[in-house]
């Protein structure tokens, strides 16, 4: 920490690390610094047997890239991660234990993501360089409503995976901006990229929405979607997919991808305007879905809505944005707030904990949600 003209500065490292890239941005408290987005080639990552294994190799990168930028690691306050593979949990900002590291490195929520890289990357820095390692807004923060919990199946219930960080920053520039506290207010938030998620947030809380990490939801750029579960029986059955086919064209090959061959949508919308009907057709359809979700969450709040936010990569696309409005502006007005922001997420989660404006929590691995009460409901 520095003192300049009697104001506390404390300098901290964001990370952020993705399917094809780590993200890295260093803030003077909540002041950028510089920000670095290191795309991985296919080729780069192949070379690695499992997620897990990727842990140096992307700490080193971040490393590298502090050094570059002329960034003296051992003056560094924290060391802040967004998190993933951990349990459910409350939303807010954690320190970094032993059990949380634990959690994140086995994947506990099931499936292996480089987001679960985050937190050990800022351990691993801690130990070297001192600062403090933290997570803020993890995508595992659960405050569904117990309504929005059950499935079909008894026993088995929808789970909370959402673009947290970025949607409540978005929610609270948006706030901001128009001089409103973001717990007296209720919005509907919309991260579209290749991965979607459309959440009701009702006075501070995400309520309800579709699970981001299982492929619940529209279709996107690259993923599927909610499809009608007989017919995905069918093909997993039908003998012509291995299980890691499956997945491949549910995840990451399906959507927009799937159709045109691609997922850029400077490409797809390039196609449109030079008369690609079939692009047109598929593009038109994906905004379909969106605007559809954001209705379904506008219902979930029982039409009281201040706003309608729009983040993510794909909010960048004038076309798609434009095709949603007519679906849902009547609801509330639309705020467009296109890319991401998590890593000046990140640097303001942590520097309120280092002002001590906002509490460091304890990760304890103990869910959220472990079943509904059973003598409350007869079960």
């Amino acid at each position: 920490m520095q003192i300049v003209d009697g104001k506390k500065i404390f300098t901290i490292v964001t990370i952020n690390p993705g399917s094809t890239s780590t993200k890295i941005g260093v803030y003077r408290n909540d002041q950028k610094v510089f920000i670095e987005n290191i795309y991985h080639t296919k080729e780069e990552l192949e070379q690695f047997d499992c997620v897990q294994s990727q842990l140096m190799y992307r700490a080193k990168l971040v490393e590298n890239a502090c050094r570059v930028n002329q960034v003296n690691l051992d003056d560094v306050d924290s060391f802040v991660a967004r998190g993933g593979g951990m349990a459910s949990c409350v939303s807010g900002v954690y320190s970094v234990n032993d059990q949380l590291i634990y959690d994140c490195q086995t994947a506990r929520t099931g499936v292996s993501h480089p987001a679960m890289l985050a937190c050990q990357i800022a351990r691993y820095l801690e130990s070297r360089y001192g600062g403090r390692a933290l997570v803020f807004n993890p995508p595992d923060v659960d405050e569904f409503q117990d309504l929005a919990r059950i499935s079909g199946i008894k026993g088995m219930y929808r789970d909370s995976h959402v673009h947290c960080l970025n949607q409540k920053e978005a929610a609270h520039r948006y706030c901001l901006e128009k001089g409103i506290r973001y717990e007296d207010h209720n919005f509907v938030v919309a991260h579209i990229g290749g991965g979607v998620s459309f959440t009701a947030h009702r006075k501070g809380k995400m309520i309800d929405s579709n699970d981001n990490l299982a492929g619940d939801g529209p279709m996107t750029p690259t993923r599927v979607g909610s499809f009608p579960t007989v017919k995905i029986i069918k093909m997993a059955y039908s003998g012509k997919y291995t299980y890691k086919q499956m997945e491949e064209l549910l995840t990451r090959k399906g959507g927009l991808y799937s159709h045109l061959g691609t997922d850029d949508m400077r490409e797809i919308v390039c196609r449109i305007r030079h008369g690609d009907e079939y692009a047109k057709l598929c593009t038109d359809a994906m905004a379909y879905q969106f605007g559809k979700a954001i209705g379904s969450c506008a219902a979930a709040l029982q039409g009281k809505v201040e706003a309608i936010i729009i983040t993510g990569g794909v909010a960048h696309s004038t076309y798609v944005i434009d095709q949603i409005r007519p679906y849902v502006e009547w609801i509330a007005p639309v705020w467009v707030l296109p890319g991401e922001y998590e890593l000046a997420a990140l640097a303001r989660g942590a520097w309120q904990a280092l002002t001590g404006e906002a509490e460091v929590l304890e990760y304890t691995g103990d869910p959220v949600f472990k079943g509904f009460h059973a003598a409350r409901y007869g079960l």
